[in-house]
């Protein structure tokens, strides 16, 4: 029983940096040499470039939302003031 715990966990260990590696660098081909990492690495930071650019559109989507509807409430109680500041 020890014999096979022990062997599970060396298995474990030997495996170690290859689990917590990132998924570019779990690619065999980064070992064998550059046989279609440069594209792995291209692919992630792409896609990084992509959600920080979504998060960006989306902050600034909210935030002329919020502009344009404070114009929107500015101008109607101007109109509102102005209609009762009227008098014939």
């Amino acid at each position: 029983m020890r014999l096979l715990l022990a062997s599970v966990l060396g298995a474990i260990l030997a495996n170690a940096p290859a689990v917590m590696a990132c998924e570019g660098c779990k690619e065999p081909s980064s070992v064998a040499g550059n046989g279609g990492v440069d594209g792995i690495s291209f692919g992630y930071s792409a896609s990084v470039i992509f959600m920080l650019f979504m998060v960006g559109s989306i902050l600034s989507g909210f935030a002329w939302m919020m502009v344009r509807s404070c114009r929107q409430l500015d101008e109607a109680h101007r109109s509102a003031s102005a209609q009762t500041n009227w008098s014939p």
